[in-house]
């Protein structure tokens, strides 16, 4: 029987207990684990890694994440520098980690409050779709661990994004029963598996993020900057949905994407309740994007969207963005 050591967001401890009694393995040890930017750290990281080896845990054994992206990308750590390297698989609690954060293979942890300084590129030897889980989210939650999603059907699959926004739409409005609920969360954990999906091809081809995976960031080079200045303001999914607005306008004053797409795509992101109007100016914005790890020399690839269904990668000077 397989043997595995356990970590879990201290969040969803119920729903990890509740997957532990349905896996059958030879479980060595557990432990909780606090999933915020804060603790997003390599304390953190030394702390599994401790806690695999006070468990005697060997080169065979798995490393399991249960939780959101915080945990997989700091369990991924761990099991990436654990003894040189261990098996982890993932159990993905919400839908961004279903969707993006649990299946491109990246795990990083923060550095003096900049995101995602340190890591590495392992993939998880498995990914558990736990529809269930979704029971666990808010629906401020539910929300924003769309926004992936929707970034990913607007690059590649126009007819799911209009589908999510939809069934966001239904969910934003304060009457709905608990059996609408029930058909919404069901319908977003298929549509988070199809992503995933994209996103998992794009992965296979460009593991070590060289060319066509760079699409991914679609968004994320303002989101990333709004997130870190925003100290814990906005969650990931909000400064991400903010950064896709903003990305969209950038790609309309260079001509490369067809006219009123922003307002078009802003008014879809508004009736889903999330935010879209951009909280810094551009001075603070430039400031917090100096720190992407994306940048080369004075330029970043830059994901622009010509229109649902087509994006294009180019390079620009940060300055040339704001």
């Amino acid at each position: 029987m397989k043997q595995v050591f356990l970590v879990y967001d201290a969040a969803v401890r119920d729903f990890a207990a509740t997957f532990k009694e349905s896996y059958k393995a030879d479980y060595i040890g557990s432990m909780p684990l606090v999933c915020d930017e804060q603790h997003k750290t390599l304390a953190s990281v030394e702390n599994i890694c401790r806690a695999l080896l006070d468990a005697d845990a060997d080169k065979k054994t798995t490393l399991i994440a249960v939780g959101g992206g915080i945990c997989s990308d700091i369990c991924g750590l761990a099991a990436t520098l654990y003894k040189r390297g261990i098996d982890f698989e993932v159990v993905p609690t919400t839908l961004l980690a279903m969707s993006d954060a649990a299946i491109g293979g990246k795990n990083a942890v923060n550095l003096d409050g900049v995101k995602n300084m340190i890591g590495s590129i392992k993939l998880p030897k498995k990914v558990h779709f736990r529809k269930e889980a979704l029971n666990t989210l808010s629906d401020k939650d539910l929300k924003n661990g769309c926004v992936e999603m929707l970034k990913t059907f607007l690059m590649f699959d126009e007819q799911a994004y209009h589908r999510t926004v939809n069934l966001l739409t239904s969910l934003n409005r304060s009457n709905y029963d608990e059996h609408t609920k029930n058909v919404v969360l069901a319908e977003l954990a298929e549509l988070a598996e199809k992503a995933a999906k994209y996103k998992s091809k794009i992965v296979k081809r460009d593991l070590f993020d060289k060319g066509k995976r760079r699409l991914l960031n679609f968004g994320h080079t303002f989101g990333h900057a709004i997130e870190w200045k925003s100290n814990g303001t906005y969650s990931h999914g909000e400064a991400v949905a903010m950064g896709i607005i903003k990305a969209l306008r950038v790609s309309e004053m260079e001509n490369l994407a067809e006219p009123g797409l922003a307002d078009r795509i802003a008014e879809d992101f508004k009736n889903c309740g999330l935010p879209t109007a951009m909280p810094f100016d551009n001075a603070e914005l430039m400031s917090a994007m100096e720190n992407d790890k994306k940048i080369e020399g004075d330029k970043i690839s830059f994901v622009f969207l010509k229109r649902p269904g087509k994006a294009v990668l180019k390079k620009r000077r940060l300055a040339d963005l704001v």
